[in-house]
């Protein structure tokens, strides 16, 4: 077990909360660093994406952890999902998880988790950043066009920066508590109970090119259990999902 105890910085801009707290880690800083962003000019998400990341209206934050203990793959990423749905559901808005690190509300996506760690001799996490991007309020000027469609915020209101800084804490300390307990993974029945893929038709990536596939469930490893359209169970750890 760990005692995380968190050091909060905060940012006006920068271009990733993510890459300045992976500089920071490889110069030692503290593992419970926490940096938080008003904007990002170079948010990232999974597969290299451009996270939206506009000055004002979301919470853009990177945790410095330093795990002791071997963890499966995705652990702190299903950890952080289910802090922040913890966080969401507290204000009494309903959230789900699209697998693996998008969070849902009102059937748009309003929230990602990134995790970038690096590994040393023996597979040893030397130390792992895990970078939260959340659409709190509606951006003023509206989402991109190329998102419009699919994005959404948790709150309906205007941006309200007293209410960005309670979220933070919130959520930090739902993470703690989880953290706090490893190697015991405390938390994977409440990241399945989200999950808005069980039971539904997707379409996978595949060395093959896309494939379609129905879920069957999440096995322990926090990989997707799947069933193909040629009848084969497998399980996914990573690559591209899509509702169908």
């Amino acid at each position: 077990m760990t005692d995380l105890r968190f050091e909060f910085h905060t940012a006006e801009t920068v271009k990733s909360t993510n890459t300045t707290v992976k500089e920071l880690a490889k110069n030692g800083a503290p593992e419970g660093y926490v940096l938080s962003a008003s904007a990002q000019t170079r948010g990232r998400g999974r597969l290299n994406r451009i996270f939206f990341s506009p000055k004002g209206t979301g919470l853009y934050c990177s945790l410095l952890l330093r795990p002791s203990v071997p963890l499966p793959s995705y652990a702190l990423t299903c950890m952080a999902a289910v802090a922040l749905c913890e966080t969401i559901e507290s204000y009494g808005i309903s959230c789900g998880i699209k697998w693996v690190n998008d969070v849902y509300v009102n059937g748009r996506k309003a929230a990602g988790i990134l995790v970038e760690s690096a590994i040393g001799s023996g597979g040893v996490i030397q130390y792992a950043v895990v970078g939260i991007g959340v659409n709190l309020f509606p951006p003023q000027a509206g989402f991109p066009e190329s998102i419009s469609e699919k994005a959404g915020a948790v709150f309906s209101s205007e941006p309200d920066e007293t209410l960005r800084k309670q979220f933070l804490k919130r959520m930090m300390t739902r993470i703690k508590v989880y953290y706090d307990a490893l190697p015991e993974i405390g938390f994977y029945d409440s990241y399945r109970s989200r999950l808005i893929l069980l039971g539904k038709e997707i379409l996978f990536s595949d060395p093959e090119g896309m494939r379609r596939a129905s879920v069957i469930d999440l096995d322990p490893e926090f990989r997707l259990r799947i069933r193909t359209d040629s009848g084969e169970i497998r399980s996914l750890d990573r690559g591209e999902v899509t509702f169908l």
